[in-house]
């Protein structure tokens, strides 16, 4: 191949448009063309028996403090009703400044859901059709799916958009408008019964992203949260201790690590910081 050959074929590559790599080990994503469009069909698919509910709910923190020049991207524990320290330091700001100002700090909680899906249609990835993923979303396409089991007028007729038999395809379209990724083309289709053999595995568990392994404990979250946000040290809450202790208030002193050895893999979390500003994910 000749040196402008290999020029074009950059060129061309280039011009494609970046495909969503976001834990794309994990959740599909069509691919997008170089003006940022992209579609799909996709359906929605039940839980694997009938206690599972068919999608998870994620909160997560991710921000950079230019400050320290520091990441945090970490699962939030309020996901599984656990106390989060990144929360109680949001109220904090909340509680001194307006709702606005305060998210210009970043700390705010993201909230994504995952579901399993079954590819109907994919033009750009034919391979891809018949074959189940997870799918990972956010509230714009969450309200969607919400409107469709719940509908806010009587004349429209609710679908159960996870149920095989009745639900209904889900037209995935995604375009870039005002500079930031939308979903709002986005539309299920007329109720259609779904014949596609769904095979449930451990790869495309729901369950895995809200076990207990995937959050770190209040502890170590405060440790990570001192150390981006440059705390020498923090007045950190703890449990309350046993009954032979006082009954006051007990707290530790968390001091700031000499180093930080989660740095090194900051090119893998900015990776993962990826989000659209309209908060829908895909994200």
């Amino acid at each position: 191949m000749s040196n402008m050959d290999k020029l074009l074929a950059a060129i061309k590559k280039a011009k494609e448009g970046a495909k969503f790599d976001k834990d794309d080990q994990y959740f599909y994503y069509p691919d997008r063309d170089a003006a940022g469009n992209g579609s799909a069909t996709i359906r929605f698919l039940p839980g694997k028996d009938d206690d599972e509910i068919p999608f998870v709910k994620l909160f997560t923190h991710g921000f950079k403090n230019a400050g320290t020049n520091k990441w945090l991207i970490e699962n939030c524990p309020t996901s599984v009703e656990q106390d989060c320290p990144i929360c109680c330091t949001n109220s904090e700001l909340y509680s001194k400044m307006s709702k606005d100002e305060a998210r210009k700090y970043g700390m705010n909680r993201k909230t994504s859901y995952i579901s399993r899906i079954l590819v109907v249609e994919d033009k750009k990835n034919p391979d891809n059709e018949g074959k189940v993923f997870m799918f990972k979303f956010g509230s714009k396409i969450f309200d969607k799916i919400a409107d469709s089991l719940n509908p806010e007028f009587d004349d429209k007729e609710a679908i159960d958009v996870f149920d095989l038999k009745k639900g209904a395809n889900f037209k995935l379209r995604i375009r870039i408008y005002e500079g930031n990724t939308n979903y709002d083309k986005s539309e299920f289709d007329s109720p259609s019964p779904c014949k596609a053999k769904i095979e449930y595995t451990d790869e495309n568990d729901i369950q895995q992203f809200i076990a207990a392994d995937k959050f770190k404990s209040p502890e170590n979250l405060q440790k990570r949260l001192d150390l981006v946000l440059g705390n020498v040290t923090r007045v950190a809450p703890v449990k309350e201790v046993e009954q032979e202790q006082p009954k006051e208030s007990v707290r530790k002193e968390v001091k700031k690590p000499s180093n930080d050895d989660e740095d090194d893999d900051i090119l893998k979390m900015m990776a993962k910081l990826a989000e659209d500003d309209d908060g829908d994910i895909p994200f």
